[in-house]
């Protein structure tokens, strides 16, 4: 190589040499990449659904009662029963019933052509059943033309045995017949003669000429063979109750015959006029007076009547305030308290009746709408209420304020089987449970002592 290539040579060298320490020299910087992992909550916008309440089922109740006439002031009080059970349902006091009722009312004025006029009105109107009507005499038609309707019928009170022997699909009795109340009578009248070692030979019959008093006095004598096997009926009388104005003739008769006790039938206003003629005349029956059915003698009005002169009369009664002092039903009084502080007074056997009828009348439209019964379809629905009440049952217990049950799986007729009837007698100026023993607080006076032996 000559000298000139050589030097060529040499410069590019340096040159390439100064190139690469310029562009990679001390002042550049080092590029990192850095990878940032970050965290973000996003907050989705999710729409709030609300489930609309479900709408409040109301069913519609009919409720047929005198409330005029000759049995206003029982009919006035069967309606505080039933509307003081209306009023707790509809304030929720039974977890088991979720509908409110709506109750429709009718006055039978105590007269039958009334009464089924009503009753067609209360179809008319819509109601899904209906409760009613105290009177035999009136119920026996309106129960008939409920089942001609195919309208649920439940009958908390009134007691002829014929109404639930008919056969009828529609129509429910939840108290006693008034075979049953006769035969408890009965009962109990041997249960406190046994026990206060006092005889029974003699005896008499008195009563209203309805079916009320006719087929009460029936259950009475059908029953005084069963207990009393060797006492004799010495007298025996029916009279019209509405129409009776003196019993003078009456008593005098009894007063002849003497016997060791009377069972009166009677409505409030012919009880009274009975015992004053009884005082009046000075005589009074050797063992008992015994009011038979718990209907005039077993009135508050009745001790408010006559004072000291209702002492020691017995009745038939199916509940007292006596009955929560015992401790099955003890878990009741808040009824009674609620009843106290609307009307100013304890229950009577009427308005506990209707309650719990009112009450079981409840429970069976509630298994009808847990059936999938629709109350709008009126004819499927009631149908529903009759096939819910003909399989009811609720145990003694369960049924607010009455020491027995309703069960009609048991009872082809649809006359409630488990209901019965207690004995009272008036002490002091009030009703006293004397019989059942296990609910009596207090023993009976037997003999009760004339008009001349009282203070």
């Amino acid at each position: 190589m000559d000298r000139t290539a050589w030097i060529l040579g040499i410069v590019l060298l340096i040159v390439g040499l100064a190139i690469g320490y310029f562009a990679a020299g001390p002042g550049a910087a080092k590029t990192v990449t850095q990878t940032v992992t970050q965290t973000v909550t996003q907050t989705a916008t999710v729409p709030t659904v609300t489930t609309p309440p479900a709408k409040e089922i109301v069913v519609k109740v009919g409720v047929l009662l005198p409330l005029s006439g000759d049995s206003a002031l029982i009919g006035q009080e069967d309606l505080r029963g039933i509307q003081l059970a209306a009023l707790h349902i509809n304030q929720s006091k039974y977890e088991n019933i979720k509908f409110k009722i709506k109750l429709i009312i009718a006055d039978t004025q105590t007269k039958q052509d009334v009464g089924v006029t009503e009753l067609r009105r209360l179809d008319q109107e819509g109601v899904a059943a209906v409760l009613g009507a105290y009177n035999s005499a009136v119920t026996y038609p309106t129960a008939g033309e409920a089942e001609k309707i195919g309208l649920p019928y439940v009958d908390p009170e009134a007691i002829a045995d014929r109404i639930t022997a008919q056969g009828w699909k529609y129509v429910f009795r939840t108290c006693a017949n008034a075979s049953k109340y006769g035969y408890d009578a009965v009962w109990a009248l041997y249960d406190m003669a046994k026990a206060k070692g006092v005889q029974i030979k003699t005896v008499a019959y008195i009563y209203e000429n309805s079916d009320f008093g006719v087929f009460t006095i029936s259950g009475v004598n059908k029953t005084l063979r069963e207990f009393f096997p060797d006492a004799k009926v010495v007298y025996e009388e029916s009279y019209p109750a509405g129409q009776v104005t003196s019993m003078d003739d009456m008593v005098a008769k009894l007063k002849a015959a003497n016997p060791d006790v009377v069972f009166h039938v009677a409505y409030l206003n012919d009880a009274v006029l009975f015992v004053r003629t009884m005082k009046k005349l000075g005589w009074y029956p050797k063992v008992a007076y015994m009011g038979v059915g718990a209907a005039g003698q077993a009135r508050q009005e009745f001790i408010d009547q006559l004072g000291k002169d209702a002492d020691y009369v017995f009745t038939d009664t199916e509940w007292q305030p006596d009955f929560l002092t015992s401790k099955s039903l003890a878990k009741w009084a808040w009824i009674n308290e609620d009843f106290k502080r609307i009307y100013g007074r304890d229950m009577v056997g009427s308005s506990a009746l209707n309650y719990a009828g009112a009450y079981a009348l409840a429970v069976a439209i509630q298994k009808a709408l847990d059936s999938g019964a629709n109350p709008n379809d009126l004819v499927s629905f009631r149908r529903a209420i009759r096939d819910a009440l003909e399989s009811l049952k609720i145990p003694a217990g369960e049924l607010p304020l009455m020491p027995w049950g309703v069960d009609f799986t048991k009872a082809p007729n649809h006359q409630n089987p488990e209901a019965a009837v207690a004995m009272a007698q008036i002490l002091e100026g009030k009703f006293r449970i004397v019989w059942p023993l296990e609910f009596a607080p207090v023993e009976p006076v037997l003999p009760a002592p004339n008009w001349g032996s009282r203070s």
